[in-house]
């Protein structure tokens, strides 16, 4: 593999990254399991960096958006008038996590939707977001030239889906029984 570790560093660099929202779409962004703010936390302590967020009708169809078929699973684990962890961002839409040269976190703590970004994973698929923001999407040629620029391949890329579904209370792949709720 060529893995390019300084990839999102300069994406980082060069501005709107996968790490900012626009202003006022703070409801959309990704929940955090409680395992996963734990391990931030851990490294981090005193950062600040988390929000607590209500489980908005929009939220949620979001959400059911990225687990086709799931639906009724995405709504039992994000009841409406309920709330959620996710990463706290600045008055300009960047996670508090993001410095100057990309994310503070190291990768290996980092939530797994950040891990997975710009992957995602449908019925054992490999899917990559249409992300006009990511450098390495702009930079690849086709999906395995984005997998070297993470360092990755198929199989890690749905074994981190399988331990986001996990984290947030799905089961490991599509179609299964649901596991115990973790938010």
């Amino acid at each position: 593999m060529t893995s390019d570790p300084s990839v999102c560093k300069r994406c980082a660099l060069e501005g709107p990254t996968c790490c900012r929202l626009e202003p006022g779409q703070e409801e959309f962004c990704f929940p955090l399991s409680n395992k996963e703010k734990e391990r931030i936390q851990e490294f981090q302590p005193d950062e600040g960096g988390f929000a607590l967020q209500e489980n908005t009708e929009g939220f949620r169809l979001h959400v059911s958006r990225l687990f086709p078929g799931e639906q009724g699973l995405i709504r039992e684990l994000f009841p409406p008038r309920k709330f959620h962890f996710r990463l706290a961002v600045d008055e300009k839409g960047a996670c508090r996590f993001l410095g100057r040269a990309g994310c503070r976190i190291p990768s290996e703590l980092r939530p797994y939707y950040c891990r997975l970004f710009p992957f995602w994973v449908v019925d054992g698929t490999v899917n990559v977001f249409d992300a006009a923001s990511c450098l390495a999407r702009r930079e690849a040629v086709n999906l395995f030239r984005m997998y070297d620029s993470f360092g990755l391949n198929a199989a890690q890329v749905r074994d981190l889906m399988g331990r986001l579904r996990l984290a947030w209370g799905l089961p490991p792949t599509s179609g299964m029984k649901p596991v115990k709720r973790s938010f």
